[in-house]
């Protein structure tokens, strides 16, 4: 899997990355009620926010795309919008606007929305809600960019966190989807995430626009592009991509979940952020947590097998890292793409699972969002397309997905409507 050397910083979530500096205005700084939720929470929960946006009504997905900037991959991967950078205070009138239309009110923007991000480290006493920040890791110097990192809770998902961490997390609006930027994306394939078909498109049949983001933006070259993994832009997870990087990754259609898993593989993760199911991805590919700090070079035996080399265990860990035949194998998209057809000649996002993957190693951890004991090879049944031949349709690898009905319930168990 060609894992990068020296990752260039915490994998997970990078809030400081992109936190917006508090500006002077006349709207007053709202203070945190002095009691809490049932569920935890300071304030109700904004349950449409949580929804896809494909399950909004027309006039909500209008709102939020006219007024507040939203695409339909922004509004279903949380603090990825521009928006959310923005406390209540810094949002335009009209946004605000936009906003109470939507049924945000100050309190559920800036908590559920902007998590205080906005706001000054002072600001944050006077809401009475530094000490959760505090309780979380963050400090003054770490607030303020002045010290080097960012807390170590920024590299840890939702089960990783201590009951302590969690309670504090709670007070800010975080809860275990929102913290772990669950995708709401819709996804009937194997992969983990929404294949990014646009990506297996040489440079030469790219359009003029697609081509200019690419290079302008992400400083790809023909050969950069068409030789997947070459490129310098992916060796960085999405978050720690530059501003303008992350601007034009957003343009093309990628987002956070679909560049870590498919452009960078995770190889620019730490240790720590592994859990779950990439744990197992990870160790089953033969990594360890000394292997994988090592700058020496060294690597696993599966770094040196072919695809048609890898055991079937093997080949699941290497599908939830987002990698097929093609891209582990290092070929050049110009070879595996079909200019006749326009369609690249790899696996497809609404293909079955390939033979001899056994994603069953994923029955206890669950697979990017479906839960576990409900993981295998049934899920994605595949059968011959000629029924009266079976055996011969088997042995020549011709299959295709059981019925519409497994696609359906595919979608679900990977996450798709799990804010419904």
């Amino acid at each position: 899997m060609k894992k990068s050397l020296a990752p260039p910083s915490k994998a997970a979530i990078t809030i400081l990355a992109s936190r917006a500096i508090s500006i002077s205005t006349s709207i007053a700084v709202l203070t945190l009620p002095a009691t809490t939720l049932a569920s935890g929470f300071p304030y109700a929960e904004p349950a449409f926010r949580y929804m896809p946006f494909a399950k909004l009504d027309t006039t909500s997905q209008n709102i939020a795309m006219e007024k507040l900037g939203y695409m339909e991959t922004t509004w279903n991967n949380h603090g990825l919008a521009p928006i959310e950078r923005k406390g209540w205070p810094a949002l335009t009138s009209n946004e605000r606007d936009a906003a109470l239309q939507l049924g945000f009110t100050q309190g559920t923007w800036d908590c559920f929305i902007n998590h205080y991000e906005h706001y000054s480290w002072e600001e944050l006493a006077d809401m009475n809600v530094q000490e959760h920040f505090s309780k979380l890791g963050w400090d003054e110097s770490y607030w303020n960019q002045e010290a080097e990192g960012v807390p170590y809770t920024e590299a840890r998902w939702w089960d990783q966190l201590t009951s302590n961490e969690k309670d504090a997390a709670n007070k800010l609006c975080y809860f275990e989807a929102n913290w772990d930027k669950l995708d709401m994306n819709s996804n009937g394939s194997f992969f983990p995430h929404p294949m990014p078909n646009f990506r297996y498109v040489p440079w030469d049949e790219l359009s003029y626009v697609t081509r200019n983001i690419a290079s302008g933006m992400l400083n790809y070259t023909q050969a950069t592009w068409d030789g997947l993994g070459s490129a310098v832009v992916e060796k960085n997870t999405f978050l720690n991509l530059q501003p303008v990087q992350r601007e034009g990754a957003l343009e093309l259609g990628f987002y956070t979940h679909t560049w870590d898993c498919f452009m960078n593989h995770y190889q620019s993760y730490y240790w720590s952020s592994f859990h779950e199911d990439l744990k197992v991805a990870v160790t089953t590919l033969g990594w360890d947590e000394d292997l994988w700090s090592d700058v020496s070079g060294a690597v696993p035996d599966s770094e040196n097998k072919m695809w048609d080399d890898l055991t079937p265990n093997e080949k699941a860990a290497a599908t939830r890292l987002c990698y097929f035949k093609e891209i582990w194998d290092g070929e050049d998209v110009v070879k595996w793409y079909d200019y006749d057809t326009g369609k690249n000649t790899a696996v497809t996002a609404d293909g079955p699972l390939p033979k001899d993957i056994n994603l069953e190693i994923f029955q206890e951890t669950g697979y990017a969002g479906k839960e576990p004991g409900s993981v295998g090879g049934e899920i994605y049944t595949a059968v011959d397309t000629v029924k009266s031949d079976a055996k011969s349709n088997a042995a020549d690898g011709k299959y295709e997905l059981a019925s519409s009905s497994v696609l359906l319930m595919m979608a679900a168990s990977m996450g798709a409507f799990l804010f419904v």
